[in-house]
C-alpha cells in the first residue's frame, strides 16, 4: 500500500506542493488528474523522495519519508516509468533492459518479454530506431522486470497519438495484478475510466475531489473544475513540468 499524509514539497525556496494526501492499495489503480503544473508530476517526485518534502510517505506500513530514493526503490519495490523515460537510444532492446538490473531481475527477462510481444522480435533493434510508443514498451518492460509491488507512471502517453495511447492503456491493464498498487499520472480525466479504479484531482498543488473512474459525471466534473480555473500553476508560478526531472537518474 502507498500513503501520502499531507505532503508539502518544494524545489528550493518555491513550494511546488501545499496539501496532498493519498491512499493506494494493492490492486488499485488512482489516477492523478490536472492541468499541467498543478502537481501531478511533483507528487509522484515526492513519493520517490527527489524533492525536499514535509509530510509522511508510508509504503506498505513503513514510514519511509526519510529514505533516500534508491532505498524507496530498491527495498520495498517501487517501479516508474517517468514522463521522460531516458532510454539508450544507441543501445537494443535488450541492452536497455539490463541496464541497472540486479541478477534476479535479469533473469526475469524473458519471462518479462512474454509480456511484451511487440517486443520479442526487436530486442537486437536499437532503441533510436523505435517509434514513441515502442520506446514507452521498452521503459515499461524495464520496469516490470524488478516485479514491483507500486508503480508510478508519471503521463505514459504523453506525446504519443491516440491510437497508441490506447495499445500502451491496453498493455498496463494487461500487466495489473492483486499485489500492485499502481498511481497513474493523466492530463485527462475522460481517458483514464477504462484503466483507473478512481481519480483524483490534483489543482493547485492539493488533493482534491476523488471519484471512482467508472463515474463518466464524476471525471467530467473533475475536468470542468481542473480546466475552469485561471491556470494549473501554483500560488508562486512554479510547473511540475518545468521543474527539473531527475526520476531516471536518480533511481
Amino acid at each position: 500500500m502507498l500513503s501520502l499524509d499531507h505532503i508539502e514539497a518544494w524545489y528550493g525556496r518555491t513550494q511546488a506542493l501545499f496539501d496532498v494526501s493519498l491512499t493506494v492499495v494493492p490492486g488499485q489503480v488512482l489516477a492523478l488528474v490536472g492541468t499541467n503544473g498543478a502537481g501531478k508530476s511533483s507528487t509522484v517526485k515526492a513519493t520517490l523522495g527527489l524533492i525536499k518534502t514535509r509530510g509522511t510517505v508510508t509504503m506498505y506500513g513503513t514510514d519511509v519519508s526519510s529514505w533516500p530514493t534508491h532505498r524507496r526503490v530498491r527495498e520495498v519495490g517501487v517501479g516508474v516509468v517517468p514522463e521522460a523515460h531516458s532510454l539508450f537510444s544507441a543501445m537494443t532492446v535488450r541492452e536497455n533492459m539490463m541496464v541497472g538490473q540486479t541478477k534476479a531481475a535479469i533473469r526475469n527477462l524473458d519471462m518479462t518479454l512474454d509480456l511484451f510481444p511487440m517486443l520479442q522480435s526487436r530486442t537486437t533493434t536499437d532503441v533510436g530506431a523505435l517509434s514513441g510508443g515502442q520506446r514507452q514498451m521498452v521503459a515499461l518492460a524495464r520496469t516490470f522486470m524488478r516485479d514491483p509491488k507500486i508503480l508510478l507512471l508519471d503521463e505514459p502517453g504523453l506525446g504519443l497519438a491516440p491510437v497508441i495511447v490506447d495499445e500502451i492503456y491496453a498493455q498496463i491493464r494487461s500487466l495489473l495484478n492483486p499485489n500492485l498498487a499502481v498511481v497513474l499520472v493523466e492530463q485527462s480525466a475522460s481517458r483514464v475510466a477504462n484503466l483507473a479504479d478512481d481519480a483524483m484531482l490534483i489543482s493547485i498543488g492539493r488533493s482534491r475531489e476523488q471519484v471512482k473512474a467508472s463515474d463518466s459525471d464524476g471525471l467530467r466534473r473533475l475536468e470542468s473544475i481542473a480546466f475552469g480555473g485561471k491556470n494549473g500553476t501554483t500560488s508562486h508560478g512554479v510547473s511540475a513540468r518545468s521543474a527539473p526531472t531527475d526520476l531516471q537518474q536518480e533511481i
